[in-house]
């Protein structure tokens, strides 16, 4: 019944309250961190434990959080000042950098606010990355901008403990060295991919000089059918786009050094809407699809908060499609997930897929729109409509649009930055999906926006599918005539 159906929603969140086992107390210690920058990434690892809330009843899950969050930040801080330094377009100060993130942090005097509509942030970014010295007063923005944005990650820290500290969900596994895989915390194995994505930079930094973003084109032929014109780009101008497993194994890292640690984050903050749903659900009769899965990495924060769910993976890469069965081995452990439900790995193209109509409960889907073109969109969420359930679900996440800055209080800055980001970054379909209008676009095909929240740069929605009339059986109460007298009328006659 309903009251038992909440009874045991309340147990749950209960249980995901519960804090893991507690974190190194001098973590950076451990790691390949230069020298110079370990003084000032001490630091920020201090400086966010200040930041975020403390309270006796919940310091220690609050202490386990803020040292691993903090740790990631300062560490993908150190991976951002060591790349730029390899890719030769910079010649900064790292040490000077780290200081000036720290302070970002907890500044109790910060400097004066440039006002939003003043901003003229892009045009100096632009400027720079041509070469041109800024002056000091575009250096005082271009760190204002900085200092922003370090306000709004440690802001999604805060909002992220918030949840896990009501049971919303999950203590992310990850954080936890006694849970996350050995890759994320072993020295050796954390020094080898650093090294390895700072050796692939000086590739990825004569690409973006050369503006050369479609090399991929030259190693397959556009197919409709398999991979298409519009797939066959170095986003990012990453080597071996998506079609090398080498690519597969970096991308994790370098998308958590591009959001200085913060990457997991955002994504996780689709998770809320899926708990709400899930209450008083039997996951082990829900059906998950996740769409262009990547390495799987959401997913296995699905499925640790909810193991028992029956799950499919479509991804169109067979290398990344191989990271998200890598990424889910640790749900055929039965210690650590006695009921895991099944997980069912498909290659295909999100456009056509092989899928019966309402064939699932729920549709996850993150980081694709921006790296499709509008008709490929079109495509893509008609077929998420059509293989939704009517009630289902359409939990979604992607890079925050324009005029989204405006939840964080710097919308013309944070417009500027949007328009920038493809020229660096080689994204030739991010301007026009930053302008589209995703309710009205998801609506056409019966997709309902019910919900939605900024989570730094990414945001997430939340969309369900319409019931239409025939999908409703109405109950009609039966109505009662009394007979009509017969033999009165006979009578009568």
């Amino acid at each position: 019944n309903d009251a038992g159906a909440r009874r045991v929603a309340r147990v749950n969140r209960a249980t995901r309250a519960v804090a893991s086992p507690s974190l190194p107390s001098t973590p950076l210690d451990s790691l390949p961190v230069p020298d110079f920058l370990r003084g000032p990434l001490s630091d920020i690892v201090r400086n966010v434990e200040t930041a975020l809330p403390d309270d006796a009843k919940k310091a220690l899950l609050r202490t386990q959080y803020t040292s691993a969050v903090g740790l990631r930040l300062a560490f993908f801080l150190t991976q951002g000042v060591l790349s730029s330094r390899v890719s030769g377009r910079s010649n900064i100060d790292g040490a000077a950098a780290a200081a000036a993130i720290a302070k970002a942090v907890l500044d109790p005097a910060p400097r004066a606010k440039i006002p939003d509509e003043n901003s003229n942030l892009g045009n100096i970014v632009s400027n720079a990355a041509d070469g041109r010295s800024l002056t000091d007063d575009e250096a005082a923005e271009v760190s204002q901008f900085l200092e922003q944005h370090l306000t709004c990650i440690v802001n999604l820290f805060r909002t992220e403990l918030e949840h896990l500290e009501t049971g919303t969900y999950k203590f992310p596994y990850d954080l936890n060295p006694s849970t996350a895989p050995a890759e994320q915390w072993n020295p050796a194995d954390i020094f080898r991919i650093a090294s390895d994505t700072l050796n692939d930079q000086a590739a990825v930094s004569d690409r973006r000089d050369k503006k050369a973003g479609q090399e991929l084109l030259e190693k397959f032929g556009p197919d409709p059918a398999r991979y298409p014109a519009y797939y066959l780009q170095n986003f990012h101008y990453q080597t071996d786009g998506w079609l090398s497993a080498d690519s597969a194994r970096l991308y994790d890292f370098q998308v958590e050094t591009l959001f200085l640690g913060s990457a997991d984050t955002m994504r996780r903050q689709a998770l809320p809407f899926i708990s709400r749903w899930m209450e008083g659900r039997d996951a082990s009769e829900t059906k998950v699809l996740d769409v262009a899965s990547g390495t799987g990495r959401f997913l296995t924060f699905v499925r640790d908060n909810w193991p028992e769910l029956d799950c499919t993976a479509v991804e169109l890469s067979p290398h990344y499609l191989d990271a998200v069965r890598k990424s889910n081995e640790r749900f055929d452990d039965r210690t650590l997930y006695p009921k895991s439900g099944p997980l069912k790995l498909v290659e295909a193209n999100c456009e056509t897929m092989p899928f019966e109509d309402g064939s699932f409960d729920a549709v996850t889907n993150v980081y694709l729109f921006h790296e499709m073109p509008k008709e490929a969109r079109r495509n893509a969420a008609k077929e998420m409509a059509r293989v939704l359930k009517p009630g289902g679900k359409l939990f979604f996440v992607d890079s925050a649009q324009v005029g989204d800055g405006k939840a964080l209080g710097m919308e013309k800055a944070f417009d500027q930055a949007l328009e920038r980001f493809p020229q660096f970054n080689h994204e030739p379909y991010y301007r026009d999906y930053s302008l589209t209008d995703l309710a009205e676009l998801f609506g056409e095909f019966g997709l309902e926006l019910e919900e939605s929240t900024v989570a730094w740069v990414s945001k997430a929605w939340c969309f369900t599918k319409k019931e239409t009339p025939s999908d409703v059986v109405e109950e009609v109460e039966p109505v009662v005539v009394e007979a009509p007298d017969l033999e009165g009328a006979a009578g009568a006659r």
